[in-house]
């Protein structure tokens, strides 16, 4: 299976990665990143992109045969000047969405299963009304949220057409591997989830059966456990 992988140098992005790399089934992953990385890999492919919102034949080149794209490129804290914070978390997330969506729908770039999947890794409270009266972070809320409902409208539009899905992850906060307690304490007063289990189940919804295209907390933790687990018991079995 060949994955495409957006913001492999960040928080989430670099754990998606790690497991990508891990994975038996994923045979080819393409990074495409605004920064070098610092890890290679027989499976890798890292290619340099300073302008999501342009994807130039040769780039279009490297991504054909995918069967999905993961996306977790951006972030939560706002970016000044706000054009500058749109672009990079509004504009790069829908063209590439846009260009995919055009290109593997077009039957010489469909994955081999015939459909590509989108997997969006959304940010914190996204707020779809842009009248609603919010007091906190209420510009990157609104934008997150329109930008939820422009892909939402992109998925419904290709689902007619067929061969594209697109998937929305709204995690809570993400807490590091190995942080229990305070994941347990952060899940007390809010929604929180293990980074692991968040980037394992990013990875099963573009490598999985059809399902919801959004993807709560709630739902993130309970495959992510289970996909977790598993990898773990095949480890363990294999190193027996």
């Amino acid at each position: 299976m060949k994955i495409i992988l957006t913001g492999s140098t960040g928080y989430v992005g670099s754990e998606v990665l790690r497991q990508c790399l891990a994975h038996p089934s994923i045979t080819s992953i393409i990074s495409l990143s605004r920064r070098e990385l610092d890890i290679t890999h027989p499976k890798l492919r890292a290619i340099l992109v300073k302008d999501f919102t342009h994807y130039p034949p040769e780039v279009l080149a490297e991504i054909t045969g995918a069967d999905a794209c993961v996306y977790c490129l951006g972030t939560n804290v706002p970016v000044r000047p706000p054009e500058l914070n749109r672009k990079i978390n509004f504009d790069f997330a829908i063209e590439t969405a846009r260009t995919f969506a055009a290109f593997f729908t077009e039957n010489q770039h469909k994955p081999p299963q015939g459909t590509f999947k989108f997997v969006y890794l959304s940010g914190a409270l996204p707020e779809k009304d842009p009248n609603r009266r919010l007091w906190v972070l209420a510009e990157n809320r609104k934008m997150r949220g329109e930008l939820e409902n422009a892909l939402l409208q992109l998925g419904r539009e290709n689902e007619r057409r067929g061969g594209v899905e697109i998937y929305i992850a709204r995690p809570g906060f993400v807490q590091p591997k190995g942080a229990f307690l305070q994941n347990w304490l952060v899940g007390k007063l809010s929604n929180a989830i293990m980074l692991d289990h968040l980037a394992a189940c990013m990875l099963q919804v573009a490598m999985g059966e059809k399902r919801d295209s959004i993807i709560e907390n709630d739902e993130l933790v309970s495959i992510g456990k289970v996909v977790a687990s598993e990898s773990t018991l095949a480890a363990n079995s294999h190193v027996t």
